[in-house]
């Protein structure tokens, strides 16, 4: 059956020859909907068109695999139905080197192709981040140097302003952070020479003509009719029943100057009016019957008016017009040398990158758009792409747009170019996307048929009505376009698309907590969630997808969501797995800090610099050194006026402590290899020698640590790879990677698809769905850092700096940084508003969300004036000032009750809970899981209480398992543990096979004389048998020779000293001077003799165990070994094995070896395919060759 598409889906399919712009709402299908439209252009029957005439750019590699494979099978699909089809094979053959790609993959392929036409050299790499961020360093590193000796006053003045410690690292953050940033833009440079237009601007243009002036003063009127709100709701609490009628003449004088204040329009008479605000006194109540709770809540919203209006002031008005216009211009030079510096910096690092011809990631965008500004190569590729269709373009950069537009048929007047995302969902903007280039073609597109046309795609396929209807009535009230860009109307709302069977349970709940004084925020939370998965896992069902039925809910149904998961993740999954629900993170932050990384780390910088007493106090006290903290005490007492690796190495030098003389010697030996060795193949030598491996692994969480481990050497690798070499730099490689967070997180060692309640964090989540969404942390404080910085970054507005009065040692913000941190507040607040989108989105059948607050009755109070608010959409003054999710969800849900009882069918529940109530519900967990003593005593026991349990439980409890015997095999034997098994009845106590000589003792020879001092056990075998494997036999030797061949033997290391003592040469010369020796002489010389040769050999059970009772096949066990010697003549192979026990027939060792010999012939003949016509033994004892 066909897919039925939409009317608008199909427009979307359908639609050609203009430039289309596809809002596509979350689980609108859009990705289905952009792959059908590929398909349909390849196989339109008119005008088919070759696949590698498209580019489709999408946002990562794995989206761009899965369309492409989409593509293909789609393509096999038709292929199977018209084979002769000359356009289907073509496109078949196409579609591997069609160009559906991410834009950096793009961008690659276009410096490859065009490299010669900006003198790159043809054999550059793409620089790995680590390696990167040690060039920008070096590169940082001259700069500076070349600067500070120049001595310029303006870059001295720089310096002594941003970094006025003993170290620039300030300086050196805020030009790699402007660099970077700068980086998005189409021209670099251009950009940065026009951020500190705002502060030219202050000594051209009059103050109230300034554009970020004009935005502060829009803002100021926001603000105040925010208060102006709250003061009348404040009013009319006073006037109703049981109000404090007395507070309202002054809430009558504070409306006034509030609203008089409104009227104004320059920035100076708003100064003034705010200078001069005075809030008059309220006057006494003593009317009893007033409520004291309508009086408590008109004194908290008079506070909120008086903090707001502080706040204001605090933000614009902090110092009269003519200071503020001052400090813009002693803050214009620092502005300047900072876009100096960086526009320096920039050019260096290019020219570094070259000498070294190496590029990153921005260099693929931003040297492709220069080779495509070539007109000539731009038209070559309007030529080769009719269409350009980019996926997720409410994520695109300026860079990314200007590079696109450059390679469409705009230029020529066709538009071609299909754009399809949602700018609900744009959550990158750290990434520095910009969802106004998606916003401003939604404004200006039409949704007529024209050459730019706008399709929305309203429903969604994805989710429940429960779902649909809360995240609608939600942010119908929060996302609004003062705030995040987007107006949520009609156009933008989600629409049922899919088809759910109605049943209950599936409302969405939003869950206050709050804290109290037991547990800690994050760890109540875990516990509330907890308490809500064992309810939903009793008695909650979701739609199986597979089959099409509705089922229980198992774990891995639902998935928690969270804003970060840093601090988050440990406590979850700590409380979650102590209340028995298993869990499944991901990904974990603070691979860097994991107690096996950084002491391995800490081992390679003391390789490389032993004079750091941290690192080196850290190493001696773990497992590489093994020194107690009384040891280390020791040394420090023992040279007290030493530094401590001095300390170290001194005390070592005592001999009084074998474990610091053992590490040091360890060290040092380690140091010696470093100027050698590969990073990788150190750092693997450290834990292999060290046993630091086999340490780890042996620890609680062993496996994951080991793999912590691996993911190092790895990390080694993609550093030797890259211009950088030795330990020095690797320890900066890796110092680098921890200062600009680069944080790999732990290695993934858990099944994703386990049966677990999987963590992840928002943006992982993007894409995805889930049929149980619990949406986590609301009450989680939003990150503001990038508003508090030293310098703040605008697109628009430039950059925001101190000004800064050397002379008197003082700082202050210039006006243009204040509007800049309000601007990026507000932008962050409107991200926000995104993300929350895009986690409750992601639900398919049930919504939950869950925040801890401190007195969410409070918080409701505070937002009562929305009750009486016509308006759907909240106040900007109330989102303005949000500092949480909870901050969004609360003021909206504030009419929710009101909109029930008026008959609107909301299916969303709010509900208060204490953490009483979480504790009393563990408490109650664990009392159920727990049966009592008097529980038990009265049970019956001869009553069947369940007749199924009984008759399960006896049938367990009489079934006996057929193989029991069969349970204490082993499955893998040594020929000799054969040996021994059949011949330990007859010798009992018998060694094992190699039973050594023990010659009668000469006494009349004296010690000095004898070869050697008597060796007993298996130690003179395995020597002999040593010296065999290493000995020539195509060689003579004499009594000499053969000293001569144990002492090179020994000097090459292939045998120990003690080894070559136990070897009488008498023996070995009888040996070799045998019929059998010289036999083996002969074929030695042609190259048949084979040593030392390892079999492993399938053999029936039943030969092993014949006592078994066969019941069906039985099955193979695995007999190993080694054949001393074998070596072939003209009509057969001869297998010999010599042996050094003491016996005293032919006919006792014949016997004692047959089965041996038996398993050696057996893997000879089924290996070789030959047959062994000689079974020898050469006895060392008896000087003999004995065939058996």
């Amino acid at each position: 059956m066909g897919v039925t598409w939409t009317t608008e889906q199909q427009k979307v399919i359908s639609l050609k020859n203009r430039n289309i712009l596809v809002s596509a709402a979350a689980g609108s299908g859009k990705t289905a909907v952009l792959v059908e439209r590929i398909i349909q252009r390849l196989m339109d029957k008119d005008h088919p068109m070759d696949v590698d005439r498209l580019l489709v750019v999408t946002f990562t590699e794995a989206a761009a695999s899965e369309m492409k494979e989409r593509i293909r099978d789609a393509i096999e699909k038709k292929l199977t139905e018209e084979p002769e089809n000359a356009h289907l094979q073509r496109q078949a053959t196409l579609i591997h080197h069609a160009q559906i790609t991410t834009i950096h993959s793009f961008c690659l392929s276009v410096i490859r192709e065009y490299f010669h036409t900006i003198d790159l050299e043809p054999g550059f790499r793409t620089a790995e981040e680590g390696e990167r961020k040690l060039l920008m360093q070096d590169v940082m590193e001259e700069l500076l140097e070349e600067e500070y000796a120049k001595g310029e006053k303006e870059f001295l003045d720089f310096v002594e302003a941003v970094s006025p410690g003993r170290d620039d690292k300030k300086t050196e953050s805020l030009i790699i952070e402007l660099y970077e940033f700068s980086r998005s833009n189409p021209e670099p440079e251009v950009w940065l020479s026009g951020c500190v237009e705002g502060y030219r601007q202050v000594k051209e243009k009059s103050w109230d003509e300034i554009p970020f002036v004009k935005e502060a003063v829009h803002y100021t009127k926001n603000c105040l009719k925010d208060m102006d709100e709250i003061l009348s709701y404040a009013k009319e609490i006073c006037e109703s029943p049981e109000g404090p009628a007395k507070y309202s003449e002054a809430l009558s004088s504070d409306l006034k100057k509030i609203r008089d204040a409104s009227k104004k329009e320059e920035f100076s008479q708003f100064q003034q009016a705010l200078g001069e605000f005075k809030f008059d006194k309220l006057a006494a109540n003593r009317d009893k019957n007033v409520s004291e709770e309508k009086i408590n809540l008109v004194k908290m919203l008079r506070e909120q008016v008086k903090k707001e209006l502080s706040e204001l002031r605090d933000q614009y008005f902090y110092e009269p017009q003519e200071e503020l216009q001052q400090d813009m211009k002693t803050a214009a030079p620092f502005a300047e040398e900072l876009v100096r510096l960086t526009i320096a910096f920039g050019k260096r690092f290019e020219e570094k990158k070259r000498s070294g011809n190496i590029i990153d990631f921005s260099d693929m965008e931003q040297y492709a758009l220069r080779i495509l500004k070539k007109e000539d190569v731009a038209e070559e590729y309007r030529e080769k792409f009719e269409e350009i269709m980019i996926d997720e373009y409410q994520d695109s950069n300026l860079i990314q747009e200007t590079l696109l537009t450059q390679i469409s048929r705009i230029p020529k007047g066709i538009y071609n170019v299909f754009m399809v995302g949602d700018v609900k969902q744009s959550i990158y903007r750290f990434r520095l996307s910009r969802p106004e280039l998606f916003m401003e073609k939604y404004d200006t597109y039409s949704l007529e048929e024209g050459q730019k046309q706008r399709i929305d795609l309203h429903k969604n396929f994805r989710s429940r009505r429960e779902v649909l209807d809360a995240v609608n009535f939600i942010f119908y009230q929060i996302m609004t376009k003062e705030l995040g860009h987007v107006s949520y109307d009609k156009d933008a709302a989600l629409y049922v698309g899919a088809d759910f069977e109605k049943r209950p349970g599936f409302e969405t709940e939003l869950f206050l907590i709050e804290e109290g004084d037991v547990l800690d925020s994050k760890e109540l939370e875990a516990r509330m969630i907890a308490r809500k998965i064992r309810e939903l896992l009793k008695n909650q069902q979701v739609l199986d997808k597979e089959t099409g039925t509705y089922r229980n809910v198992s774990y891995k149904d639902i998935v928690i969501l969270l804003r970060s998961l840093k601090g988050w993740t440990e406590t979850f999954t700590k409380i979650l797995n102590e209340e028995g629900i298993p869990t499944f993170s991901g990904m974990k932050e603070g691979y860097f800090k994991t107690r096996e990384i950084s002491l391995l780390l800490d081992y390679l910088r003391v390789l490389d610099n032993e004079k750091q007493d941290l690192p080196l106090t850290a190493v001696l006290s773990s497992y590489f050194g093994k020194l107690t903290n009384e040891e280390l005490a020791q040394i420090r007492c023992a040279y007290p006026n030493l530094p401590f690796y001095e300390a170290v190495q001194t005390f070592a030098q005592t001999g009084e402590n074998k474990k610091l003389s053992d590490f040091l010697e360890t060290v040092a030996t380690f140091r010696k290899r470093v100027p050698y060795t590969a990073m990788h193949e150190l750092l693997e030598e450290i834990v292999s020698e060290t046993g630091y491996r086999n340490y780890i692994l042996a620890m609680p969480g062993g496996v994951q640590r080991k793999a912590n481990l691996d993911m190092l050497m790895e990390k080694a690798k993609a550093f030797e790879r890259s211009g950088y070499k030795g330990l020095f730099h690797f320890l900066r490689y890796m110092d680098q990677l921890q200062k600009y967070n680069v944080d790999y997180g732990e290695a993934n060692i858990v099944d994703e698809g386990a049966d677990t309640v999987r963590i992840m964090s928002i943006h992982k989540s993007k894409g995805l769905e889930f049929p149980i969404v619990i949406v986590a942390g609301m009450g989680k404080k939003f990150n503001t850092q990038d508003v508090s910085k030293k310098v703040v970054i605008h697109q628009e507005l430039g950059i925001g700096v101190d000004a800064v009065y050397l002379k008197d040692r003082m700082q202050i913000p210039s006006f243009l940084k204040k509007e800049i941190q309000m601007e990026t507040r507000l932008e962050n607040l409107g991200e926000e508003l995104r993300v929350l989108y895009v986690a409750l989105t992601r639900a398919k059948e049930k919504l939950i969300m869950t925040g801890t607050l401190k007195s969410p009755e409070s918080k409701i109070q505070q937002f009562g004036r929305i009750k009486e608010q016509e308006e759907l959409a909240l106040p900007f003054g109330i989102l303005s000032k949000a500092g949480s999710y909870l901050d969004f969800l609360i003021p909206s849900v504030i009419r929710l009750e009101e909109r029930k009882r008026k008959g609107e069918q909301i299916p969303l529940v709010v509900d208060t809970i204490s953490e009483e109530e979480i504790l009393m519900d563990s408490y109650m967990e664990e009392e159920k899981e727990q049966m009592t003593k008097e529980d038990l005593e009265s049970l019956d026991v001869n009553r069947v209480y369940d007749e199924e349990m009984n008759r399960r439980l006896t049938e367990s409890f009489r079934y006996v398992y057929p193989y029991m015997e069969q349970q204490h095999w082993s499955r893998k034997f040594t020929v000799s543990e054969l040996k021994r098994q059949a011949y330990e009845t007859e010798v009992p106590e018998q060694e094992e096979s190699e039973m050594l000589i023990q010659e009668e003792p000469d006494s009349y020879i004296p010690e000095f004389m004898k070869e050697a001092k008597e060796v007993k056990g298996a130690q003179r075998g395995t020597a002999y048998h040593r010296f065999l494997q290493l000995l020539d036999f195509s060689k003579d030797y004499t009594y000499k020779q053969l000293e001569e061949e144990k002492e090179r033997f020994v000097r090459e290391g292939k045998l120990t000293k003690e080894a070559a003592d136990a070897i009488w040469k008498k023996d070995i010369l009888a040996f070799l001077s045998s019929d059998c020796g010289k036999r083996i002489k002969e074929a030695t010389k042609k190259g048949k003799l084979k040593k030392e040769q390892p079999f492993v050999l399938g053999v029936d059970a039943g030969r092993i165990y014949p006592q078994t009772e066969k019941k069906g096949d039985l099955e193979i066990l695995l007999v190993q070994g080694i054949i001393d010697l074998y070596f072939e003549e003209e009509d057969g192979i001869v297998l010999l094995d010599y042996k050094t026990d003491r016996v005293k027939t032919e006919e006792e060792l014949a016997g004692r070896y047959e089965i041996q010999l038996d398993y050696y012939q057996e893997a000879l003949e089924r290996s070789l395919n030959k047959k062994v016509k000689e079974r020898l033994l050469y006895s060392f004892a008896l000087q003999k060759t004995i065939r058996v």
